[in-house]
């Protein structure tokens, strides 16, 4: 039986009206210039070409991490190939924070400018003027879109931190007011299970300082970069406490809808699946392209899902797991498009 458009449009408007868990994955900031894994590794390349260490170990690790990103090699896997010593991944992480703050500001003039920032539809979508309605993000980037995004709606934003120009992480992350004051209408979680730009450690503390142009003296950026150390560093606060947090939002939801999310990260994706399968969820997947870990996790696992993606060209491809239909000369697997089904 072939696949009838209104049929599938209106399995995705039921999944998206049914208060989905929304995970943003790097796919998500693409259409707002945030580096990609590719521009990241010629950044990290450049760096290290111009600033030696004169340490023999730091140097050899450097050496064959760049010998590794010539011979073609994403960023990702390299940084999962080799150990690097802790000042190469200080420096990592510091140069990564940089390169993606640049775009990141460039969204924030356009944020201030009062472009609507393209979440913002959705997430109006979802709460629809409802002050019970707590819509909850995951996301995967540093950057702050999903943020600008929700401060254009009229919900009250939690980002796991108390308010104020210098918030420190809350005890109870989840914790939110029993009810909105008038000035508010429902409630949007954003739990950013690898950090973001505007977490800083120093002493132990992690700190939320909005909007720094730079790293405060005497702060670390608080961001997990693809490396050996990752899961040892999302054992520590505050990416624990969120991982926990994502694990029992994920438990609770009826469907997720997963946007420029590659299936790439085991501390989420583990989850997400794990609750799928047992609760017999739906999965949305909104992206440009499929990749392998999407078809090896998803589509060859038998879960139920929708994949909403390009056909190469101008057209999008809908597929489930048991048919699939091509729409030429239209794109829906952007958030634009996706509102429009």
């Amino acid at each position: 039986m072939s696949m009838e458009k209104n049929d599938i449009f209106q399995e995705i408007q039921n999944i998206r009206s049914s208060n989905p868990v929304i995970v943003l994955g790097s796919g998500a900031s693409v259409s707002y210039s945030i580096p990609s894994m590719g521009i990241l590794a010629n950044e990290l390349k450049d760096f290290f070409k111009a600033n030696p260490y004169h340490d023999k170990i730091a140097d050899d690790s450097v050496k064959r991490l760049i010998e590794l990103l010539d011979s073609g090699m994403g960023l990702e896997a390299v940084l999962l190939d080799i150990k690097v010593p802790e000042r190469v991944e200080t420096d990592i992480v510091n140069v990564v924070w940089k390169v993606i703050l640049k775009s990141d500001a460039q969204v924030y003039e356009r944020f201030l400018g009062g472009e609507d920032i393209n979440l913002k539809q959705l997430f109006d979508y979802i709460i629809y003027g409802d002050p019970s309605k707590t819509l909850n993000v995951v996301s995967t980037n540093y950057d702050r879109i999903a943020e600008y995004a929700a401060c254009q709606t009229n919900a009250y934003i939690n980002i796991g931190f108390t308010h104020g120009l210098m918030g420190k992480l809350k005890d109870n992350i989840m914790s939110n007011p029993p009810k909105t004051e008038k000035d508010y209408t429902g409630f949007i979680n954003i739990l950013k299970v690898h950090g973001s730009l505007d977490w800083y450690r120093k002493d132990d503390t992690i700190y939320n300082i909005p909007n720094s142009s730079k790293i405060p003296l005497g702060f670390t950026p608080c961001i997990v970069t693809p490396g050996t150390n990752k899961y040892e560093r999302t054992q520590q606060e505050p990416h624990r406490q969120l991982l926990s947090a994502v694990d029992k939002i994920f438990e609770g939801t009826q469907n997720y809808l997963c946007i420029g999310y590659g299936f790439n990260d085991k501390h989420v994706q583990e989850m997400l699946l794990k609750y799928a399968k047992r609760r017999k969820a739906k999965i949305l997947i909104v992206t440009k392209e499929i990749t392998d870990s999407i078809r090896e996790n998803v589509m060859n696992k038998g879960y139920e899902y929708i994949a909403i993606y390009s056909n190469g060209a101008d057209g999008t491809i809908f597929q489930t797991s048991s048919d699939s239909m091509l729409i030429k000369d239209k794109i829906y697997w952007t958030i634009e498009g996706l509102m429009e089904i």
